[in-house]
């Protein structure tokens, strides 16, 4: 019996030394000291936001001397100039917020429902034209599509989607990426079970994809949502090129970082409009972030 526990008190101190590998520790010292920066960084910009230009100059690192609140000078006196029909117009902050809303929400949603619902049909409905989307999927993520800009822009012009927010979300509309294959992983592994009962009730295949499967993988499917919106929240490129009437939040701050000619171009002032840019989705991962730091494929299933 001593010779069994010794055996066992073995297997133990040998799993443990096998989780806590000199690579593992390494990889957890790096991933803590990252995590610590972008922590850091974070706090030094919070900081600055509150400190006046001349507090900055000569203390750019300790907290302010005078708290000064600069959030509500960025959001009234921000504005971005838009060249309409009818001459300039000046678009200030709260609108900005709107056309982040309209523009990250619905890109997301569209850009969540079509792999999901294209990986289902490629999952279980596994015919030829089924496998040739997957392997398309595969070979777009792993050749570079260079210099497909223009004409995208050309073919957005003559489709009337260039410049309306609805339009990026039929652009957005896609199967391609990694979402594609994380859906078909869920649904390869959803079991039939679930859809031979409704077949046999007489249940159509768009009646089991909606009122069966879709309920099943929502945790997965509001996850990538999520995702996607922060995704969408952050990018300043795409409606900087295809939204030129429509500025959101994050290019009202790339034109913030790049503008030298007033006193939004002061530091305090850029580190205030980054974080009114950050508050929504600190706000949103406060509530979420279970799901978001959750396992993608296991959410699905396991509801």
């Amino acid at each position: 019996m001593d010779m069994q526990r010794i055996k066992k008190n073995n297997k133990g101190s040998d799993g443990v030394r096998e989780r806590f590998s000199p690579i593992t520790i390494i990889m957890l010292i790096v991933l803590a000291l990252y995590a610590l920066s972008m922590i850091v960084l974070l706090g030094w910009a919070l900081l600055t936001a509150f400190k006046e230009q001349s507090d900055f100059r000569v203390n750019i690192i300790g907290f302010p001397t005078k708290w000064v609140w600069n959030f509500s000078y960025v959001y009234k006196n921000f504005k971005v100039a838009v060249q309409t029909d009818t001459g300039q117009v000046m678009i200030g902050m709260g609108r900005m917020y709107v056309n982040s809303v309209l523009y990250a929400l619905g890109c997301a949603f569209f850009n969540t429902l079509v792999p999901c619902i294209t990986a289902y049909m490629c999952a279980k409905f596994p015919y030829k034209f089924s496998k040739a989307v997957h392997t398309t999927v595969i070979v777009t993520m792993i050749i570079p599509i260079v210099g497909a800009l223009p004409m995208e822009i050309t073919v957005a012009r003559f489709l009337h989607l260039y410049d309306h927010i609805w339009g990026l979300w039929l652009m957005k509309a896609n199967f391609l990426g990694m979402y594609f294959l994380v859906f078909y992983g869920v649904f390869k592994s959803l079991p039939d079970a679930y859809t031979e009962a409704a077949k046999i009730d007489g249940a159509g295949n768009l009646c089991i994809l909606f009122r069966i499967v879709m309920p099943v993988v929502r945790n997965t499917f509001f996850t990538v949502m999520l995702i996607n919106f922060i995704t969408f929240w952050n990018d300043y490129q795409t409606p900087l090129i295809y939204l030129p009437s429509y500025p959101t939040v994050a290019l009202g701050m790339y034109h913030m970082a790049t503008t030298t000619i007033n006193k939004l171009s002061y530091v305090p002032m850029r580190m205030a409009g980054a974080m009114e840019l950050l508050i929504p989705i600190f706000i949103l991962f406060l509530f979420t972030h279970k799901r978001l730091l959750g396992n993608l494929t296991v959410g699905g299933i396991k509801g």
